[in-house]
């Protein structure tokens, strides 16, 4: 068994292209780390909204606990409370796909139209939701996903970030990546070859390269664009056909904690 770094970042995204909440210890389900994409903003249509078309949504500050989701739109502050009695349900869409998601109250829906500058509405994964891996081959094992884009955890490398910087003309910062785990490797791009990994008391498998966008030219904290970097350089050397390579998606095969400093171990 080989050891390739240890965790120095574990990272929540508890609404869906939102501001990311730093832990230190984090919880992994089998639909991913707890609270992680547990809520997201819907259009009118109950089509998902990211980033890519509302890059106002990088500012909107979101921090999950065991009370609910604290929510900082600006001056303004919200808690939506995890109690709340959830009889409203909503079809939603993810990447086309149709799920049944739990509404939240109007008055959340509303100061995040207003913030945002759009007619959106708040929904929440519960237990009446189930979305599948999508592309997940048919067989025995069907794991599920929350609002996440494809699988339920992002693993990052920071010396593929360290490969990339050195090809810019201005570094960028690993929060433009987006990643659940980062890890500080022995080399770049080492993480594309692993089939099966353990952190902490969690085994993952069925891995798949993860497929950048716009996203990764937003200012994670303004929300302001910054203009084609780095995507257009990443693209000069991580293509693969239509899509331009960064970290890696996992699925999780138990649940179980991660820490900081936790050895990332290659099984496979």
């Amino acid at each position: 068994m080989k050891s390739a770094g240890a965790v120095q970042e574990l990272n929540i995204y508890p609404v869906k292209s939102c501001q990311g909440q730093a832990l230190k210890v984090m919880n992994i389900t089998l639909e991913g780390p707890e609270g992680d994409r547990q809520w997201m903003i819907v259009d009118e249509k109950g089509e998902f909204i990211t980033q890519r078309t509302v890059p106002k949504l990088a500012t909107v500050q979101a921090m999950s606990n065991e009370q609910g989701l604290n929510l900082a739109l600006g001056k303004q502050f919200f808690v939506v409370p995890v109690k709340n009695s959830l009889n409203r349900t909503l079809n939603v869409s993810v990447w086309g796909e149709a799920v049944e998601a739990a509404l939240e109250p109007d008055l959340f829906s509303q100061a995040l139209s207003q913030y945002l500058g759009i007619n959106c509405r708040l929904v929440r994964y519960t237990s009446v939701s189930k979305r599948l891996v999508p592309w997940q081959q048919e067989g025995e094992w069907q794991p599920e996903v929350r609002f996440a884009d494809a699988r339920p955890l992002s693993l990052i490398n920071a010396k593929s970030l360290e490969d990339l910087n050195s090809k810019l003309g201005a570094p960028v910062g690993l929060e433009r990546f987006r990643g659940n785990i980062v890890f500080n490797g022995s080399q770049a791009f080492e993480e594309d070859r692993w089939q099966r990994i353990r952190i902490g008391e969690v085994t993952f498998a069925q891995p798949k390269l993860c497929a950048r966008c716009k996203i990764i030219t937003i200012d994670q904290k303004t929300g302001a664009s910054q203009g084609a970097e780095p995507l257009k350089t990443l693209s000069t050397y991580r293509r693969d056909g239509n899509k331009v390579n960064f970290g890696v998606l996992w699925i999780p095969e138990n649940p179980g904690r991660i820490s900081l400093g936790d050895a990332i171990e290659i099984l496979a």
